[in-house]
């Protein structure tokens, strides 16, 4: 299965978690224990939800996060689970089961990338502050112009294509693709079927990627999460520094392996540490003995 980022906990699919930005054309909002019902603007998300867009229809979703979505025509995504805290312990996990769709991540993916995931077909995606665009073409979709497998465009950021054969970073204004047995591999020039998807809805993707941070921020001050006139990046160098703070006074307590080096961390000095801390130990424990 393709993936962008990985997983966490689950909330309770009564948590609205996001709503619809745009709805053209018949979309149907499946959810779960309930019979299946039309999409409509502002209509509310939970996690569990699937999106189903028919031919000629889309969806563009906008999330708690600042994160926002859009369903091509002829696609279904499923929410598996989204969790939004305002803290590095929040999680995004989407699983797109055919079609195509375009992502600009929230805090979510800016604050721990790797909680961020998007699955589809044979391959995983990671995100690194990202607006992309992927397509899941099967056999039976008629792409003649597009092999079988996951394709990813990246418009900004960095992706990381993975699948059971290695993995590939995708750059700014680039593409590749995944198929079943052959590890990623660029595309020489990004496919005209990613143009041919787009519609005159993509402007509001574009807009709301130019002011991300403004979404982003916002959504962080409902929830008291900015101090006054903090900006996101003094935020997320915040909390990445307690985080890291934590890891090393982890890493430092007596029976715990200090090698493995926690995200944001110089491993190097953790081990220092860590040795020092073990002589010390012996030494205080004599002098104990002493008195």
């Amino acid at each position: 299965m393709a993936q962008v980022g990985s997983g966490g906990t689950g909330i309770s699919p009564s948590v609205t978690i996001g709503k619809a930005d745009v709805v053209s054309g018949p979309v149907t909002l499946r959810r779960p224990g309930q019979p299946s019902f039309p999409l409509e603007n502002g209509g509310n998300l939970a996690q569990g939800d699937q999106i189903d867009t028919a031919d000629g229809a889309e969806a563009h979703l906008v999330f708690d996060d600042g994160g926002y979505l859009a369903v091509r025509a002829n696609s279904s995504v499923r929410i598996d689970r989204y969790v939004v805290s305002g803290d590095v312990t929040d999680v995004a996990a989407l699983t797109l089961l055919k079609g195509a769709l375009r992502s600009v991540t929230g805090w979510i993916g800016k604050l721990d990338p790797a909680r961020y995931r998007i699955q589809a077909g044979s391959a995983t995606i990671g995100v690194r502050g990202t607006d992309h665009e992927v397509v899941l073409v099967r056999l039976q979709d008629g792409f003649a112009d597009a092999e079988p497998g996951v394709h990813n465009r990246v418009n900004e950021g960095t992706t990381l294509l993975r699948n059971a054969g290695g993995t590939l970073a995708v750059g700014q204004g680039s593409a590749a693709y995944a198929v079943r047995g052959a590890a990623p591999a660029p595309h020489a020039f990004v496919p005209a079927f990613f143009n041919r998807l787009r519609t005159a809805q993509d402007v509001r993707v574009e807009n709301h990627a130019r002011t991300i941070q403004q979404h982003i921020e916002s959504g962080l001050r409902q929830r008291g999460k900015l101090d006054a006139n903090e900006r996101f990046d003094q935020y997320r160098e915040r909390v990445q520094g307690r985080r890291g703070q934590r890891a090393q006074q982890r890493a430092l307590q007596p029976g715990r392996d200090s090698t493995a080096q926690a995200p944001g961390q110089n491993s190097r000095e953790q081990r220092a540490a860590a040795r020092q801390q073990r002589r010390r130990e012996p030494m205080l424990r004599g002098e104990t003995n002493k008195r």
